[in-house]
């Protein structure tokens, strides 16, 4: 038996992780776990506390180790643009004997701002911060894969299932 895979995505926000997240979960089969969609369904009204960040995280990361250790691979559809982050992730996958997928979707900043202006969930951006603000935010704290992380670069412009199976 093959092992699992922790598929990763890494980029700014509106440069195609969940676009590239649901299709690389098509193609293998693999779990989509969207830190967006549990946020909604875990919090009527996110408040984007700490607490609140952390209780997401902690449920996202057990759900994934559970996954991993039964044999399924999971998409891990979240913000993980920090090194610290991944490298939790890394971590993860060691513990349960799972590979690692790291995928760096790119586009201009600009583009990506804009389709995240675009597409932004009301119910996802903090009370305190504007569309505009949030994604300032994550965007300047953004650290790009540092050796000896291994990563594959996509075209955040290409995503579809015929690029993305070149990759997986």
């Amino acid at each position: 038996m093959s092992k699992p895979c922790l598929y990763l995505l890494l980029g700014l926000p509106g440069s195609g992780k969940t676009t590239a997240a649901e299709q690389i979960a098509k193609i293998t089969g693999s779990v989509h776990l969207s830190s967006d969609s549990f946020r909604l369904s875990l919090f009527e009204a996110p408040k984007f506390s700490q607490d609140e960040h952390d209780s997401l995280y902690k449920m996202l990361d057990y759900m994934c180790e559970l996954l991993l250790k039964n044999g399924t691979s999971v998409v891990y559809d979240a913000n993980i643009n920090r090194l610290v982050h991944r490298q939790e992730k890394y971590a993860l996958a060691k513990k349960v004997g799972a590979n690692v997928r790291l995928f760096w979707l790119q586009v201009h900043r600009d583009m990506a701002k804009q389709r995240r202006l675009d597409t932004q969930h009301p119910m996802l951006i903090p009370k305190n911060e504007t569309a505009h603000d949030l994604f300032e935010r994550v965007a300047d704290v953004f650290e790009a894969p540092k050796k000896p992380e291994k990563f594959i670069a996509l075209d955040g412009t290409k995503i579809t299932k015929a690029y993305i199976q070149k990759f997986v």
